[in-house]
């Protein structure tokens, strides 16, 4: 079988010979470096394996680590040369290129999360032997890499809703992933011997307490008044609180309000609670601002000049100024596919999802006018805006982190997985004993 291999793995050989005229000739050949592996197309040199070895034990010895066996380390190390030579193939033929800017921003990283800038960063690694070369070579590498390894395994990995669920609502889950609720109450107490009568009468108590609160009354004040809780002269408030901290019979209740909502009563063995949400906290905790907006779009074709498309959107344009629906006119004339049945709805949106020309006619709209024509590069718009919100998106960011726990352990699963099938499909031939 013949074998190509790659410029950079050619076996170094120098000759030394010395001639003279009187003197019999007689040359000296001295080995330097040699070829300790096959792998496909390529080779790993024994300078490459010496090192990644000498660097490997003296980032142990910086740790105060012990030291492995030598051979064992040399069989180690050698095994993910092997890896990584096959990915490197894998990603030639798929022509996965680091551009220089790529490069520069992953370095740029490293050294900003080391508190440094670049020329810091590269003297740093000159006190530590290394070269800011070599390293920028080796960063490159595993980048490639990285980009391979996403390529075989993301696209393998599947998650279902359920298991998000489940992961939500393990022990686990709601560790990693807790929020932390100022939780207020009133409690209007109920006896247990307490007549039908005397519980209609708690209850239409309760439900006056509630409209005064939505109509601006202090909750701290109606709490101190009329609750029979233990907290009631601290405004009700029982601090913050974990969901699972939290009596059971209010959870479910707290982790659907939005912060300063208050709920509609609930009954327990105690009497009737009415509970707000003051504030909550934590990692997954996000507010967005999201707007109600809805368009007609028009397209330059083939067929329909730039001059044309502006001439009709103008149209469009004045029969809205003349009263005609809004709906009916983006599903007889709109040109996105998206949202044209839907009388051009494009739904409630966060901010920075549509192109920047939009997103600025969108933003100094008045609600409920629609606006001038305009053009993006999609083509020419009509947008009117219906309502704006700063929407609780917590629930949403919470099961994002749950998707990338479970992702980030399959993930490293399927990989190991995969990396062990490529080693095993590959032609390896190691010319060393270790």
């Amino acid at each position: 079988m013949k074998y190509f291999l790659r410029k950079k793995h050619l076996l170094l050989l120098i000759v030394l010979s010395t001639f003279t005229l009187s003197i019999p000739v007689f040359s000296q050949i001295q080995l330097i470096d040699k070829v300790i592996a096959v792998v496909d197309s390529g080779v790993i040199m024994e300078s490459e394996l010496n090192e990644r070895v000498q660097g490997i034990v003296f980032r142990l010895r910086q740790n105060g680590t012990e030291l492995p066996p030598k051979k064992e380390l040399e069989k180690q190390v050698l095994e993910r040369l092997i890896t990584e030579e096959i990915q490197l193939q894998i990603a030639d033929r798929a022509g996965i290129k680091i551009s220089d800017a790529e490069l520069n921003a992953t370095i740029g990283q490293i050294a900003g999360q080391n508190q440094m800038n670049i020329e810091d960063f590269k003297e740093s690694l000159d006190s530590s032997n290394e070269s800011y070369r070599s390293f920028r070579e080796s960063i490159k590498k595993e980048m490639i890499i990285s980009r391979v390894q996403r390529s075989k395994v993301g696209r393998t990995v599947q998650i279902s809703e359920q298991e998000i669920e489940n992961f939500l609502n393990s022990e686990e889950g709601k560790t990693k992933l807790a929020e932390q609720y100022d939780v207020q109450q009133i409690l209007i107490s109920i006896q247990g011997s307490a007549s039908d009568a005397e519980i209609e009468e708690s209850k239409k108590k309760a439900n006056e307490i509630i409209e005064s609160l939505k109509e601006g009354e202090s909750f701290e004040k109606m709490a101190a008044t009329y609750s029979a809780g233990q907290n009631a002269l601290e405004g009700g408030r029982l601090g913050w609180r974990k969901e699972s901290e939290l009596p059971s019979l209010f959870a479910t209740t707290v982790k659907a309000l939005k912060e300063g909502e208050v709920s509609e009563p609930i009954r327990s063995g105690a009497g009737l609670h009415i509970i707000k949400l003051k504030e909550k906290k934590g990692n997954t905790v996000k507010y967005e601002d999201q707007t109600l907006v809805r368009h007609i779009l028009v397209q330059p074709s083939e067929i329909r000049s730039e001059s044309q498309t502006e001439k009709l959107i103008n149209e469009v344009h004045q029969k809205l100024e003349e009263g005609d629906d809004f709906n009916i006119l983006a599903r007889q004339y709109s040109e996105d596919p998206g949202s044209k049945m839907n009388g051009g709805d494009l739904g409630w949106t966060p901010s920075g999802t549509f192109t920047p020309v939009f997103e600025k006619i969108m933003n100094e709209s008045e609600l409920n006018k629609f606006s001038s024509p305009f053009k993006s590069q999609f083509g020419w718009h009509i947008l009117e805006v219906l309502d704006r919100r700063n929407e609780d998106v917590s629930e949403e960011q919470r099961k994002d982190q749950a998707f990338r726990i479970i992702f980030d352990r399959k993930y490293e699963q399927e990989l190991q997985r995969t990396l062990i099938e490529l080693r095993a499909e590959a032609f390896v031939d190691i010319k060393i004993d270790l």
